[in-house]
């Protein structure tokens, strides 16, 4: 009973979540802009690419696949840049940065060894 409650309304629900997390980035996005200008630029565009990936692969691609994989690495990749090139740099930026840029390399590599 329980499997088939999930399969029925798991997907729809992590659907929904997923939705409702993108339109929270938005908000909270456009809030930045009023509140910190345009030196909150590219932090809200990073954020805003993240957040549409990951509505993408909800809605339409699947987290399965690699040209999902690709797109949310990169996302992490210009997180990390996007500190770093702004001076606030953090472990956390660190930590996308060099976890993006191996986990790029690991898809690379995986496909061509395919």
């Amino acid at each position: 009973m329980a499997d088939s409650t999930l399969a029925r309304y798991g997907r729809p629900a992590a659907v929904v979540f997923v939705l409702s997390m993108a339109v929270l980035s938005a908000v909270s996005g456009y809030a930045r802009l009023e509140t910190q200008g345009l030196a909150a630029l590219g932090d809200v565009v990073v954020n805003g690419y993240i957040a549409a990936i990951v509505v993408w692969g909800a809605a339409v691609e699947g987290f399965d696949t690699d040209r999902f994989r690709t797109a949310l690495y990169a996302g992490l990749v210009l997180w990390g840049v996007v500190d770093v090139a702004v001076g606030r740099v953090t472990p956390f930026s660190i930590v996308f940065l060099v976890a993006g840029t191996a986990l790029l390399a690991r898809l690379a590599y995986r496909r061509t060894r395919d």
